[in-house]
């Protein structure tokens, strides 16, 4: 199969890309969309305009849309061409449980005359992590809106003890441990289909008392370092 994904820079897009690569699918191709706004409820936006590099570590060519009305409308649009331009049967997104986003984007691949694929579709958000763990996923939060997710979780890397944390505010908040509910946003620095990693220099935090995220100001790509 040869699709696009709709790529955000976050883990679960990155695990999607992932996944596919995995069953032999060919991903010619990432769209990505950044929103006009912070607090969008469809598209990701702290990181966005990094995913360049991610696009470069990965080998993908990326097509960038700038959200200039709903989104939606330009979304299809930019399918549409990226059907013709890319010959990709489908588009595939790293939805985990979220129903709004995932009719939203169902209802725009029917309209394209493209497939829609969701691998981690209702995938259990405690699998998901162990898988993110064992295949050595490198991530920092880039942003945070919930309760029991303060300033000190920004640009804080997902490791171990991260995962262990947040299942625990998990279970004490009622927070979607994958942050599928909009609770938090990461951005991936390293995968194990990167070929190079991204080493993020300087940054900025945006806080309101309540929320906040991260904007990556310098970032570069490194040679990866093999164990």
């Amino acid at each position: 199969m040869r699709v696009g994904v709709l790529f955000s820079g976050g883990k679960d897009s990155a695990y999607a890309i992932w996944l596919l690569q995995h069953q032999g699918w060919e991903i010619p191709v990432l769209v990505t969309v950044q929103p006009k706004r912070p607090e969008s409820f469809i598209f990701h936006y702290p990181g966005i305009e990094s995913t360049s590099l991610q696009s470069k570590a990965l080998g993908i060519d990326q097509v960038f849309i700038r959200e200039e009305t709903s989104g939606l409308d330009e979304l299809q649009n930019t399918l549409s061409r990226v059907k013709r331009d890319y010959g990709i049967e489908g588009v595939a997104t790293g939805a985990v449980a979220s129903d709004y986003q995932k009719t939203r984007f169902d209802h725009i691949c029917d309209g394209t005359g493209l497939r829609s694929f969701n691998p981690l579709w209702h995938k259990k958000p405690e699998t998901i992590v162990d898988d993110l763990i064992q295949a050595r996923f490198d991530a920092i939060i880039s942003g945070v809106a919930a309760r029991g997710l303060d300033k000190s979780w920004l640009g804080r890397h997902l490791d171990a003890n991260a995962w262990k944390e947040l299942k625990q505010l998990s279970r004490q908040y009622g927070i979607h441990l994958t942050g599928e509910g909009g609770e938090y946003e990461s951005f991936v620095v390293d995968a194990p289909n990167f070929k190079h990693a991204i080493r993020i220099e300087k940054t900025r935090e945006v806080w309101d008392g309540q929320s906040g995220y991260v904007i990556i100001e310098e970032a570069l790509l490194i040679d990866k370092i093999l164990n």
